[in-house]
């Protein structure tokens, strides 16, 4: 039935614009793509010459050492992380799944919903069994209620920072309790920072500074959100040094492609563009909030990153019902309704041009006058 929420056991993911495409006949490039958390302004002008400047390489191997690299990724992760703390990725989803590679069979993981579906996957993939937290209306992390659920056979611990789908910036003091907790248990903490940089006080919150001390600790992030470079599949995480020995053993040859090196350097040295991008999104953002919040039948929830989580407290109208008759115009959100934790009430949208938002914001306007 149209307007119903297709509630799946593994959410997909936002940014399906190719399937979108498909769906709704339109081309890829007339999309406004709303749905996938991806920086609007990237991939970066200095990745795209690197991208040029290198193209000649994709005759070689991969260099499977790359120290280099991994020096750049230390000195940009900062907080004291040295080299031999940077693990590669095919992403940021490759990681994810390495770190339940080296974990004891029939484990159990705990995670925080709602939360990103992968988590569960790689714990399921590998025979573990999930706990679920439920994440209170605000999404805020309740440390006793998590701690409560491990047991002796809980061998990692997931969070995201900032938290997916809502935005909000959890303080390092926070997650560092649950860090030395598990510690002290022999449990894994991997914590997703793939939106890290674009929170204002992300450089103050962030942990990746304590893989020196916490050998459980796991961060991982990707140049996939504020980088706008999705399709380059390049992540990395920040463990001890004994971890990611144990990890590297793991790894599937060549899994990083032999572009992404030099196009990520290159990326960390636009200044330029990683200042621009932390000013115009937090305008546009700000001007967004503003004009979401003065529509009656929505409630928009204070965010850090590059997009916002919405409840439609109309409930004349659900989520999958706003996102059919946005996609009649050519518009892609995020239907909230299939992640785990969540009900049909709630979209995410990404933060685009003050153009495109204002686009957007005028055809929700319109969609929940007719259901009013």
């Amino acid at each position: 039935m149209s307007g119903t929420c297709k509630k799946r056991r593994f959410m997909s993911h936002g940014g399906d614009i190719w399937g979108f495409s498909r769906k709704y006949n339109i081309p890829v490039e007339e999309v406004l793509e709303f749905s996938g958390p991806i920086n609007f302004m990237g991939p970066p002008p200095k990745a795209v010459e690197a991208v040029k400047e290198h193209a000649r390489l994709i005759k070689f191997y991969p260099d499977p050492n790359p120290v280099k690299f991994k020096e750049t990724i230390a000195d940009y992760a900062g907080h004291g992380v040295r080299a031999e703390n940077v693990l590669l990725g095919n992403g940021s989803i490759e990681l994810i799944y390495m770190i339940t590679e080296v974990l004891p069979q029939s484990f159990k993981a705990v995670i925080p919903i709602p939360s990103f579906s992968e988590y569960e996957k790689a714990a399921l993939r590998v025979g573990g069994k999930v706990t679920f937290v439920q994440l209170p209306a605000d999404f805020s992390i309740e440390n006793t209620k998590i701690k409560a659920v491990t047991t002796d056979d809980t061998k990692i611990m997931y969070l995201c920072n900032p938290h997916s789908p809502s935005g909000k910036l959890y303080s390092k003091e926070s997650v560092m309790d649950l860090v030395d907790f598990c510690h002290k248990k022999n449990i894994i903490f991997s914590i997703d920072e793939n939106y890290i940089e674009f929170a204002k006080e992300g450089e103050q919150n962030t942990v990746a500074g304590m893989v020196q001390e916490y050998e459980n600790l796991f961060v991982i992030r990707s140049v996939t959100k504020f980088y706008g470079m999705a399709g380059l599949r390049f992540g990395y995480a920040l463990a001890a040094s004994t971890l990611i020995d144990k990890l590297e053993t793991r790894r599937q040859p060549w899994s990083i492609n032999g572009l992404a090196c030099q196009v990520t350097m290159a990326a960390f040295s636009d200044k330029k563009f990683i200042d621009d991008t932390k000013k115009i999104i937090s305008k546009n953002r700000e001007q967004v909030v503003e004009e979401l919040s003065q529509i009656d039948g929505l409630q928009v929830y204070p965010s850090t990153t590059n997009f916002l989580l919405i409840k439609i407290t109309n409930r004349k109208l659900t989520s999958t019902a706003l996102k059919e008759q946005l996609a009649k115009e050519q518009i892609l959100i995020r239907d909230c309704c299939t992640f785990m934790g969540m009900d049909d009430s709630y979209i995410r949208i990404t933060i685009r041009s003050v153009k495109d938002n204002k686009i957007l914001v005028e055809k929700i306007k319109q969609i929940l006058n007719k259901n009013s």
